[in-house]
């Protein structure tokens, strides 16, 4: 689980911040799930993981979940929290004709897994 305090200090810098988000840190927490197959991350920013250039070309984005294959996911702040994910070229990619947003993702992750 996430802390309360920190819940709290992401509000006041992101009031925005869409409310299943803060939810799932509240509810869930953060970590890697299952042998290293996925992590959910507690809102990273880009320089956290991208060299400088890279990450000044993902401003406004913030990483929530990393595959460990290349590709983290995220949400961009400055285009209505949109959800997305940020590809090995650091690019950032919509993925909401795909999934609604991160717990929708997730949910369709654990689905998949379900089936193997």
């Amino acid at each position: 689980m996430v802390k309360e305090e920190w819940i709290s200090a992401i509000e006041i810098k992101y009031p925005d911040i869409p409310e299943n988000l803060k939810s799932l840190y509240r509810d869930l927490g953060y970590g890697t799930i299952g042998d290293s197959y996925y992590s959910i991350h507690v809102f990273l920013e880009p320089s956290d993981i991208y060299d400088q250039e890279t990450a000044a070309g993902l401003k406004g984005k913030y990483i929530v979940g990393d595959d460990f294959c290349g590709d983290c996911h995220a949400y961009d702040a400055e285009d209505n929290w949109k959800f997305g994910f940020i590809d090995c070229n650091g690019e950032f990619n919509d993925l909401t004709e795909v999934y609604s947003d991160f717990i929708d993702f997730l949910h369709q992750l654990a689905l998949s897994q379900e089936r193997i």
